[in-house]
């Protein structure tokens, strides 16, 4: 299941932590037990001895680690710490295979400086290689030019976004949609794109839509079919502020097959502009 083992990687700054206050929120609706991960990256430059600095790292890391354990164990939570010597994305990756994670839950943008999981780098690299679903949150809320920005503590998911392109590998992600759905409450909109320039007409995102439709209103969740036809990224992100959406979750694949939808197209488009949570699940 979806929530069972959460993976959080954590970077030492209070930005990355951003996303303790979603876990926390999933956390007091399920049982699920959650490993805390740091990567302490090596530095390269040839005849340079980093041993030392790298040793000092890891043990400043190990007690952050623990101490957030600690925090999180006295609020009554199943909690894990790991840290590891090497690159972040690396790290995370390793690490949500060897702990068996359910999900990998980060935050991915934030100020300047403050955290290394930015979009672009470590997030988009996590999100990309994962077989683990990747659930990625900003660390702050949009403001106006100049003004500060708030932290996210929690997003009540209440409205979830599920778009479908026409091909059976973008339902990989119903059966995690129903799961956080029934667990939050939350009704549900599946969303069927179809290109103007691919060879068909708008009705062929019906029989898909209709699937996904009839499987979450079996488990007694709300949910509203719309089609559109247009430019995928474009219709999604379109879509997200028309109907106020809490979380967009998306299957992503590749070409093989009837997909349309390629990653490093229309899943990234929609990542790097988004302002509301993401939830990316790899389609086998």
């Amino acid at each position: 299941m979806l929530l069972d083992h959460i993976l959080v990687p954590l970077d030492g700054s209070e930005v990355s932590e951003a996303i303790l206050g979603q876990v926390c929120r999933i956390l007091r609706l399920k049982d699920s037990t959650v490993t805390l991960v740091e990567a302490v990256p090596v530095p390269v430059q040839p005849g340079v001895e980093y041993a030392p600095l790298v040793a000092d790292l890891k043990s400043e890391a190990e007690k952050y680690i623990a101490a957030l354990k600690k925090q999180l164990e006295r609020e009554g939570v199943k909690a894990h710490g790991l840290v590891k010597v090497g690159g972040e994305a690396t790290t995370i990756l390793e690490a949500a295979k060897d702990q068996k994670a359910t999900l990998i839950a980060m935050a991915t943008h934030g100020r300047t400086g403050l955290s290394r999981f930015v979009l672009g780098s470590v997030a988009e690299k996590v999100t990309r290689a994962s077989e683990t679903p990747v659930l990625l949150v900003r660390s702050f809320k949009d403001a106006e030019v100049g003004a500060d920005r708030s932290p996210v503590q929690e997003i009540p998911f209440r409205k979830i976004l599920v778009p479908v392109d026409g091909s059976e590998k973008s339902l990989a992600v119903i059966p995690h949609v129903r799961e956080l759905a029934r667990a939050m409450k939350a009704s549900v909109i599946v969303l069927g794109v179809v290109e103007p320039t691919f060879e068909g007409r708008a009705g062929e995102g019906d029989p898909l839509v209709r699937i996904a439709v009839k499987d979450l209103a079996a488990a007694d969740i709300p949910v509203d079919p719309i089609v559109r036809l247009g430019d995928p990224a474009s219709e999604i992100l379109d879509a997200t502020k028309r109907h106020g959406v809490d979380l967009l979750a998306m299957s992503t694949h590749g070409r093989s097959g009837p997909s349309r939808w390629v990653m490093g197209s229309v899943t990234e488009k929609v990542l790097r502009a988004a302002t509301v949570p993401m939830l990316v699940v790899r389609s086998k």
